[in-house]
């Protein structure tokens, strides 16, 4: 069979359901020591002394360079008590909160909302972003892009649905292609103000809807 790099065959009989604190506690708590591809990007997009939050930052070091080198005003929301107690060792406030269980309630406006690598995690990310869109004068999002070449290929040859997952299928529970995303923010009443591939193959800035794997949004709230 053929075997595509970036794609994995579901393992069903060791599945298991991800609690995020737990992760953090068992794992140990340590903020990365550099950005990632996508974060960079956020870095680039946010305008010096903003005020910036940061949805699901986990151990991100986003926030703190932002506030250390862009003077930022930073806060972050997780869902995991051991990430905020770390945030706030770091000058960062931060906040507790599930956003599967609970509905998000800001009671401050933000320049900056940063939505990276969460969206696809709810099944009903319009509401959230219904509520926070009179919060903020732009969100920073990333998410995968299901129409990955990798992941069309997998399924054409190998007849296997791609696997976004790490411990249960229930983690992701929305999907779409770039082209998807772009239909659903203007649904939204979202103004694009510019997109970019994070990673994926070398022709993802010209294709991305193709070669682009994790992909980034700035969007104007109206």
């Amino acid at each position: 069979m053929f075997y595509f790099r970036g794609t994995r065959k579901p393992n069903f009989s060791k599945i298991n359901k991800l609690d995020y604190d737990e992760y953090w506690q068992e794992r140990g708590f340590a903020m990365r020591g550099k950005l990632m591809e996508r974060e960079e990007i956020f870095f680039s997009w946010v305008s010096p002394k903003s005020k910036v939050l940061d949805i699901g930052c986990g151990n991100s070091r986003l926030l703190l360079e932002l506030k250390q080198k862009k003077a930022c005003e930073a806060a972050g929301i997780d869902i995991s008590p051991l990430v905020v107690e770390n945030l706030e060792k770091n000058g960062i406030r931060g906040r507790i909160f599930d956003l599967a269980k609970d509905d998000l309630a800001l009671e401050e406006k933000y320049d900056y909302i940063i939505l990276s690598e969460i969206l696809e995690h709810l099944s009903q990310p319009e509401d959230l972003i219904a509520r926070l869109s009179n919060q903020t004068k732009y969100f920073i999002i990333s998410v995968p892009n299901s129409a990955f070449y990798r992941y069309r290929l997998s399924l054409m040859f190998k007849g296997r649905f791609f696997t976004q997952w790490v411990s249960h299928p229930s983690e992701h529970l929305r999907f779409w292609s770039h082209l998807d995303f772009l239909d659903w923010l203007k649904s939204l009443n979202l103004e694009l103000v510019k997109s970019y591939p994070s990673n994926g193959f070398w022709f993802k800035n010209f294709w991305p809807n193709l070669f682009g794997h994790q992909i980034c949004y700035l969007a104007k709230t109206k």
